[in-house]
């Protein structure tokens, strides 16, 4: 994963200012550490057919039969623009809402993400509202647009697609 965030406006526009650049395999070791309490993190890697790793998902702050945040979404450079981050996402919602019975799903992306905006819209996700620079890191600000999707809409949007 270090190497699918090769510059420092990767790493923020992927992880705000949760991990500091250069992203390294130590930072990584601290984030696994803290899925091992209860319902603050469930982290997930994809792979392809054959067994290769292509993407990074997290589901966080899980409060079962209320919320939870999808967040996080990582798709590795050459594997972009062919569905894996769709069907990441679909399973991650599955999860959360079959798994923890949450009501809603919510996330913050990039506002300028507009390939990840309309990935959240295709499967369901409605637009909240922009949060202007919501992160300031360095030379780096980031607008924030907060998205969300209830435990309804997205049993409408699951129906359609089966």
């Amino acid at each position: 994963m270090t190497s699918w965030l090769p510059t420092e406006v990767d790493l923020v526009e992927w992880a705000a200012a949760f991990f500091r650049y250069p992203l390294t395999e130590d930072q990584l070791e601290r984030y696994l550490e803290t899925t091992k309490q209860p319902n603050a993190r469930a982290i997930f890697v994809a792979h392809d057919i054959e067994g290769e790793p292509v993407g990074h998902i997290e589901i966080s702050h899980i409060w079962p039969h209320l919320s939870s945040r999808l967040s996080r979404v990582l798709v590795a450079p050459g594997k972009r623009r062919r569905g894996f981050a769709s069907s990441m996402i679909a399973e991650a919602l599955y999860f959360t809402f079959e798994e923890h019975h949450v009501d809603h799903v919510d996330l913050g992306v990039s506002a300028s993400n507009s390939a990840a905006i309309g990935c959240y819209e295709k499967l369901g996700f409605a637009r909240v509202g922009t949060w202007p620079k919501a992160i300031i890191t360095g030379s780096h600000t980031l607008d924030v647009l907060w998205m969300t999707i209830t435990r309804d809409r997205w049993a409408r949007s699951s129906d359609k697609k089966q």
